[in-house]
């Protein structure tokens, strides 16, 4: 028999709605932006009082902090969605495209983490792990172009973030409406891959 004590049932429980209630914070936030997730709106969609979501929660910072998370699972996953391939440009461009597909499929996630859409979110320890554990993929990639020699440089942490910090800065410009065109915007994002991992690449020639 799989006896539980009060207090084990009591934090099952917890768990269990914390889960639900992080569940209907990422539909407002899928279906209408990160303004939509509010204590207020996340209490009206579970039906439920805002007092037990703050008893939960403490404050709106840690139902964030869940939703960050969740993004991170989101973009590992994408990453993980490209099969290896012997070709280390083709491969890296796989991967770049994958970010841009997760930015593209989850504008909200990609606002909420990288976008500054909840101005006083401030990363912890756990968020800044869960960002690093989602591009590890890329990471692993980069360090072993640079083990073969393929890659000149010897950070690939440094690579990774030059990398991201390009890319980054076309969706933000994207989703931010300066670039008001989608295909314009893919357009110089695939130019800005391209440009990049033939620079590292080739400097290793």
């Amino acid at each position: 028999m799989n006896f539980k004590t009060y207090q084990e049932t009591k934090l099952e429980h917890n768990e269990n709605l914390k889960q639900t209630i992080v569940e209907a914070a990422a539909i407002l936030l899928q279906e209408h932006g990160p303004e939509a997730v509010t204590i207020r709106k996340v209490a009206e969609k579970m039906e439920c009082s805002t007092k037990i979501i703050y008893n939960l929660f403490n404050k709106k910072d840690g139902l964030i902090k869940l939703l960050y998370l969740e993004g991170c699972k989101l973009l590992a996953e994408s990453f993980r969605s490209i099969d290896k391939q012997e070709n280390l440009q083709e491969y890296l461009c796989s991967l770049c495209e994958a970010y841009w597909d997760f930015s593209y499929n989850y504008p909200s996630y990609y606002q909420l983490m990288f976008g500054g859409a909840f101005s006083e979110f401030k990363l912890e320890e756990e968020s800044i792990d869960a960002t690093n554990t989602a591009l590890q993929q890329f990471t692993e990639v980069i360090k072993g172009a640079i083990e073969a020699g393929t890659i000149s440089e010897k950070d690939p942490l440094e690579v990774v973030r030059v990398i991201w910090a390009s890319l980054h800065g076309v969706i933000h410009l994207y989703l931010a409406g300066h670039i008001e065109s989608l295909e314009t915007a893919k357009s110089l994002y695939d130019k800005s891959v391209a440009n990049l991992i033939q620079t590292y690449v080739s400097s290793s020639s």
